[in-house]
Parts: C-alpha cells; sequence; structure tokens
C-alpha cells in the first residue's frame, strides 16, 4: 500500500504493479518490477524487484523520474499445453502439501503463490512433463511449520491410492520434512513404489532457487528407484547433484542453505546428476518383506522434553497426562538425576517424575547429539534413568523416535506391545552400526 504522492505519480504515468519500471536517482538508475508495498512496511519507499531476484526500496521525492518500460500482469503469457499421455513414458503423480516447491512470484499479489495447476507445472518444470506422463494433485496449502500428524495420516492415504504409478512425489516445505518423512516410512508398510519428498529452500523467483533441480532429481529418482520413502534435496550448494536420503535417516541440519539437509550416521541412497539425469545409488536399499498394508493408527497424545541445566521436576510433571514422553537427553542419554550438594537437590525430584511418567505411559530415551547411540550403561545417571523403567531409542534420530512412539501407540494394544514394536526396526530407522564417513 503506497501512499497517496506515490499512487498520483504513478498513476501519471500509467504504472501498475508488476510493470517494469526505470527509476533515476542522483546516485543512480535502478530498473525492475514494481512490487506491492506491505501496509506494515514504509509507504513512502518504492519496492523493485530487480533481474538478481532481490527486492530493493528506493525512497520516493518530489520529481522523481520513474519511466514505464514494459506491462505485466499474472496469467497475460499464453498457458503452456499440457502434453498427451505417452504409452512409452511412465506415470508420477505429484501431490502438493505446500511450501516453495511448486510456487511462483505474483506481482499482483506481492510475494510467491501456489502455482499447483499442471499449465503452471508445465511453465515451471517442463523437463519433469518430458519424463513422465504427470498426475498434478492438491493435498493442501500448508507451511509445514503447521503441519499436525493428521496431516500426515491424510496423505498416506493418498499416496496408497496411487500405488498404480511407477512412481510419487509429494511437495512439501523443508521445516517439517523430516517428520513427515519419518510418518510415511511407518504408515506405508512395504510400500511397493519410490516416494520422493522434496523441497525447496529458495522460492522459484529468485535465479538461486532449487526448486527445477529438486523436483527434475526426484522424478529421475522416482523412476529409476527401489521402493521406498525418501527425501530429495541438493547434495551440494551448486546445482550439480541431488541427494537422496532415507525416509527415517535424515535431519535439516541448517535454515537457509540449498543442502541443508543430511543422511544421519549412514551415506544417502543415491545422487542424481541434475545435467545428465544419471542416478548413482550409493548403497543397497532392502526390498520390501511382504505385502503393501496402509497402517494410519496413531495416538498422539505424545510430547518431547529437552533436558538442560536448570530444569525443574516441574516441567516433567506436568506432561503426567500423555501416554507417551521422548526425554531428548544429554549424551548418551542423560538427564540431571543425580544429588550431591544444595544446588542438586531437586534432582532427586525430577527422577521420580521421570519413573512415574515411565511407570504410567512409554519413555524413551533419545540424546541431543545428532550423530551416536544412546547408552544408558556407561554413567551412574544413566543407569538410574533405565532402572526407572525409561527405554533406548538407540540411534534413532529425536524426531524419528517421536514420530515412531506416536504411532506404536496407535497400533497397538497394550505397553508391552508398544515397547516391543518401538525397539523394533521397522523402515531404518535403527541402524546396527553407523558408517565411518555417517559424521561429517
Amino acid at each position: 500500500m503506497y501512499n497517496k504522492d506515490i499512487k498520483e505519480a504513478l498513476e501519471r504515468e500509467g504504472i501498475e504493479e508488476g510493470d517494469l519500471i526505470r527509476i533515476e536517482k542522483d546516485e543512480g538508475e535502478y530498473e525492475g518490477r514494481l512490487m506491492p508495498r506491505s501496509s506494515q512496511g514504509d509507504t513512502g519507499v518504492l519496492v523493485l524487484k530487480l533481474d538478481n531476484g532481490y527486492n530493493i526500496g528506493v525512497e520516493f521525492i518530489e520529481d522523481l523520474e520513474i519511466e514505464k518500460l514494459s506491462g505485466h500482469k499474472d496469467g497475460e503469457a499464453e498457458k503452456p499445453e499440457i502434453p498427451d499421455p505417452d504409452s512409452e513414458k511412465p506415470d508420477i503423480a505429484i501431490l502438493h502439501t505446500g511450501g516453495t516447491i511448486a510456487s511462483k512470484v505474483s506481482y499482483e499479489k506481492g510475494g510467491v503463490i501456489p502455482a499447483f495447476e499442471p499449465e503452471e507445472l508445465v511453465r515451471l518444470y517442463p523437463e519433469v512433463f518430458e519424463q513422465a506422463n504427470v498426475t498434478s494433485e492438491v493435498l493442501g496449502q500448508i507451511h509445514s511449520g503447521d503441519m499436525e500428524p493428521q496431516h500426515w495420516q491424510e496423505f498416506a492415504e493418498v499416496v496408497a491410492e496411487h500405488r498404480d504409478k511407477d512412481g510419487i512425489i509429494i511437495g512439501h516445505g523443508t521445516d517439517t520434512m523430516q517428520y513427515t518423512a519419518a510418518a510415511l516410512s511407518f504408515m506405508l508398510e512395504n510400500i511397493d513404489v519410490p516416494v520422493v519428498l522434496v523441497g525447496a529452500q529458495r522460492s522459484s523467483d529468485r535465479p538461486s532457487s532449487d526448486s527445477a533441480m529438486n523436483l527434475s532429481s526426484a522424478v529421475r529418482f522416482a523412476l529409476e528407484g527401489e521402493p521406498g520413502v525418501y527425501v530429495c534435496m541438493h547434495a551440494g550448494t551448486s546445482d550439480e547433484e541431488a541427494a537422496i536420503h532415507p525416509g527415517t535417516r535424515v535431519r535439516k541440519m541448517h535454515t537457509s542453505r540449498r543442502d541443508a539437509f543430511r543422511s544421519i550416521d549412514t551415506s544417502p541412497v543415491a545422487r542424481v546428476n541434475y545435467s545428465s539425469g544419471e542416478v548413482e545409488f550409493l548403497r543397497e536399499v532392502e526390498e520390501p518383506q511382504g505385502e503393501f498394508n496402509l497402517r494410519t493408527e496413531m495416538n498422539t497424545d505424545v510430547s518431547m522434553i529437552k533436558s538442560r541445566p536448570g530444569i525443574d521436576a516441574e516441567r516433567i510433571e506436568a506432561l503426567k497426562v500423555k501416554d507417551g514422553l521422548v526425554l531428548e537427553g544429554t549424551g548418551l542419554g542423560h538427564f540431571p538425576v543425580n544429588s550431591f550438594d544444595e544446588y542438586t537437590e531437586h534432582h532427586d525430584d525430577i527422577l521420580k517424575a521421570i519413573g512415574d511418567l515411565a511407570e504410567d505411559g512409554i519413555a524413551v530415551m533419545t540424546s541431543q547429539c545428532i550423530n551416536g547411540r544412546v547408552n544408558m550403561n556407561v554413567y551412574e545417571y544413566g543407569v538410574k534413568i533405565q532402572e526407572r523403567g525409561v527405554i533406548s531409542a538407540e540411534n534413532m534420530l529425536t524426531e524419528v523416535a517421536y514420530v515412531k512412539l506416536m504411532w506404536v501407540l496407535g497400533q497397538s494394544d497394550s505397553t508391552e506391545e508398544a515397547e516391543e514394536l518401538f525397539r523394533t526396526n521397522l523402515a531404518g530407522e535403527i541402524l546396527d552400526r553407523e558408517e565411518n564417513d555417517g559424521f561429517l
């Protein structure tokens, strides 16, 4: 929302938001698309999107020289044609849940908006339609940080409906993609097609966008890969390769880098060369051991709590109503439960609170360390916690343990059955050993 002076100046020149304009000032000349002005910003500053994809603000002054170079309206370009189905091509389902992976910049709306229609996908990612017959379906427009476990259940049900395809791609926001990947890994038991979650760290209007490469690489792998649930993201900072990560061993490790995702304690399953389309498998993938079974039942009455200096028993006691608890401990799986001076007297209360929760439900221990395995047999406070009924999550990632605990509670008729199921490696979430190069 621009102020009155700017609006009048733009009207005189016949300029609308989205038009390509040139602004001349004493200190220099600027060219770019006129973007809408947020009502929360300075309404006396013109916002331009430059060719490099970044926005700048230019302060409006009296007699500022503004020239319209060309117009722009969303949708003014002719819609590309959707290729006719080709019996010689494989079939791919692209399911959209939100995020920047299937978005475009809108000059009328002032930001990135969903682009889920097949025509828009053809415009954004023509190479995908060259590789396969594409079915596009919208599951939601959800910021992944807003997702709930019920969304995972819905996604799994839709994936099951598309098992007749040669591969299934799920466009997903990156913030909680590792949670969804884990949930689908458990819910889609013995899935018999590749299911690849793919996201983007940079929106499609930026020159550094990773959307096209990630999506194209995900499709390549889905057409040549093994059945299972995977995450596809940049393998490095350049546009050379994408990495294919196992759904239960992947974690987002950086807020903004394009190669933010890493396989933890293991190598990626494969790498996809963006230029050649070649898929290089880095290790063998275990084939499904039985018939496909959709198992979406979950008990979401599960919480997580992180050990830290200064934690008190009241924080843990407040979680007594929960059926399950993930304790993210320090080191090998520890909480402050040793009382030895006036400052640590309350540690006895912490140990009691943990024991009460483990008695009433299931309490599992993970580590705040990204790599490695929980071992509560090494130090005294680990032994105490284990004696109170807390079970080890082995080398499960905390996020995976959290998802799995909800899932096993939903799949079981008793606490004993749920504990046994939690201790069992079901989808590669527990490794017999960590690879030497898994800690990078």
